[in-house]
């Protein structure tokens, strides 16, 4: 175990947490957790989406960032697995993905569907003809009824409930019900900008602003320090919000078509789930 390692599992062991409360509460597996604290990083894949691990954990124990990024030489480290991250976004900086088993599961139940439309087409083609009653219907489903009855991607899974903040912290917990454009900044520094998928949970922690840019506001259920606010807006709404101490409530603002995105610093009650 180097000194980086060593300073994390300190500050954790410090603050009373087990591996099963941090997983719990960053969403970053145990598995990853262990591997940061014994800086055995063949465990773990390399590049940006470790940094963003690395990060998000200090971050997440208070630890002073540039110290932890001082310790931390990508040069001297093993290259792990690449993750996998679909086409159309970047890996997120200072936070964990989540979602990939539920990615991998209807990837997979993609793949059955489109087999089951290819043989039904088939069949169709190459199945005798068959004189039938002129009161029998000689076609009586569509073909397109098994890739319906198989799609999960507009019904995600319900998560659970938020779980407890750290004290002295911003944190938003972000659920995608429907396919949105998203751009984050944590304390005015960039962390996440792509495209993603229905289907997938996503947590940012800050000190002072948490800022949001979303093409789809319809398509995001936010959850700010434990409190359910809902979708930001209407669908394909694109809306900017941020989030800070003295602005807990913000109103989203919608963006114009040719304007420029603004972010507003009104307090209102907390917005309701939309229909």
């Amino acid at each position: 175990m180097g000194e980086l390692g060593q300073l994390l599992r300190e500050a954790r062991e410090k603050k009373g947490l087990s591996i099963a409360d941090v997983e719990a509460d960053t969403r970053i597996r145990q598995v990853q957790i262990e591997a940061l604290e014994q800086e055995e990083y063949s465990k773990v894949p390399s590049g940006i989406y470790r940094k963003g691990l690395i990060r998000n954990y200090a971050q997440y124990l208070g630890l002073d960032l540039k110290k932890v990024t001082d310790l931390y030489d990508p040069d001297d480290a093993p290259t792990g697995p690449e993750p996998v991250v679909a086409e159309g976004f970047e890996p997120p900086k200072g936070m964990a993905i989540t979602s990939w088993l539920f990615i991998d599961i209807f990837l997979g139940i993609l793949i059955v569907a489109g087999a089951v439309v290819v043989g039904s087409l088939v069949y169709d083609r190459w199945r005798p003809s068959l004189p039938s009653p002129s009161s029998t219907p000689t076609r009586g489903a569509s073909l397109a009824s098994p890739v319906l009855q198989l799609s999960p991607t507009h019904t995600p899974s319900p998560t659970s409930a938020p779980t407890e903040i750290p004290s002295g912290r911003l944190q938003v917990d972000v659920q995608i019900i429907a396919r949105t454009w998203l751009e984050v900044s944590v304390d005015g520094e960039p962390a996440f900008r792509g495209l993603i998928e229905a289907g997938t949970n996503w947590s940012w922690f800050a000190e002072n602003s948490i800022a949001m840019h979303v093409g789809n506001a319809g398509g995001v259920l936010v959850t700010l320090n434990g409190q359910e606010l809902g979708p930001l807006g209407e669908t394909d709404q694109v809306v900017d919000i941020e989030w800070t101490w003295d602005n807990l409530y913000a109103t989203p603002e919608p963006v114009p078509i040719n304007g420029t995105p603004v972010v507003t610093s009104t307090v209102v009650l907390t917005p309701s789930p939309g229909p």
